[in-house]
């Protein structure tokens, strides 16, 4: 086996962690300059060019390539071809998405590089993760704080990522609360999020739309929608159980441990559901959810029959 490699899962921070441990391990900080490069599917002739060059003042010269799901099926023989009697100084490393494993041509690259798997991780192994990154910064989070943060970004490990950074800013090396994550990591979406529920309320399919698009534009995922949904039904559900057991409202504005305001307007919108809306609405979100994360469907159209789904219930409630 060649030392040539694929990187191939749809977590961009995998990814890009294991191209710079391969980058690490093969060029000191000296060498990089000179014998380091990376190359896009509009850079082919750059590519095959830096393919065919040596190391200066190296043993090793490597070659990445970033996106070869984008790449014409005859360019992509032409790499099949230079895999199959590679330079020997030269590692090339070919990072892909996931869609990469549905092209025709990926059992042929898989034979001929080691494949590194790159994909999300399972909510169980993302909390440990999260757990292992504020043990590392000597900083205590609540098992629900951690859970709510995945809840809310999701397996995305770039996103949590961010988040955790600013949470350990935020936190100031103190205990890190379930509150602290809602106010900080749910605080720049919250009120798209209250918008959004109102379009639906309302049966206003082109202000949902409209909404949709907002949340796009902050650079949120699908997942990412369904989680801040899941976060707003969960909360609901806690208010109609508080409600349901003879808690008045200060009862419960203390319990949620919001503002009065944001508690007030919550418990005002809970009372808009029944308990069979809600449990409607957890099992369109599961399901979408499902559909996402398995491929089953593209997260935009899933999130766009998600929200069709609700308004046309909506309509006939």
């Amino acid at each position: 086996m060649t030392d040539n490699y694929l990187i191939v899962g749809d977590d961009e921070y995998v990814r890009d962690r294991e191209i710079t441990k391969l980058k690490d391990s093969l060029l000191s900080a000296d060498e990089r300059d000179l014998n380091f490069s990376a190359h896009f599917s509009s850079d082919l002739s750059g590519l095959m060019n830096a393919l065919g060059t040596m190391p200066f003042l190296s043993d090793k010269r490597m070659v990445l390539l970033k996106d070869p799901e984008n790449i014409p099926e005859g360019s992509l023989e032409g790499i099949i071809r230079y895999l199959s009697n590679p330079a020997d100084a030269t590692v090339f490393v070919i990072a892909a998405n996931a869609s990469f494993k549905k092209s025709k041509f990926y059992k042929q690259f898989s034979l001929l590089t080691k494949v590194i798997e790159a994909d999300r991780p399972a909510p169980g192994t993302m909390k440990k993760w999260v757990k292992g990154f504020f043990k590392k910064e000597n900083i205590d989070i609540s098992d629900e704080a951690v859970d709510l943060i995945v809840e809310l970004k999701g397996n995305d490990t770039t996103a949590v990522r961010s988040e955790l950074e600013k949470l350990a800013c935020y936190s100031a090396g103190e205990n890190i609360a379930l509150t602290d994550v809602e106010m900080l990591v749910g605080r720049s979406v919250t009120e798209e999020v209250f918008k959004l529920v109102d379009a639906i309320n309302t049966a206003d399919a082109a202000w949902a739309a409209r909404i949709l698009e907002d949340l796009y534009d902050q650079k949120k995922q699908p997942t990412e929608i369904i989680g801040y949904l899941g976060w707003y039904v969960r909360i609901i559900q806690k208010i109609k159980l508080l409600s349901s057991r003879g808690s008045g409202e200060n009862e419960i504005v203390s319990e949620l441990g919001y503002s009065t305001g944001y508690a007030r307007r919550l418990i005002s919108q809970a009372r808009k559901y029944s308990n069979e809306k809600i449990k409607q609405w957890v099992s369109l979100l599961l399901a979408t959810d499902h559909e996402i994360k398995g491929g089953i469907k593209k997260p935009s159209l899933a999130m766009d029959m998600l929200i069709s789904r609700f308004l046309s219930d909506q309509a006939v409630s």
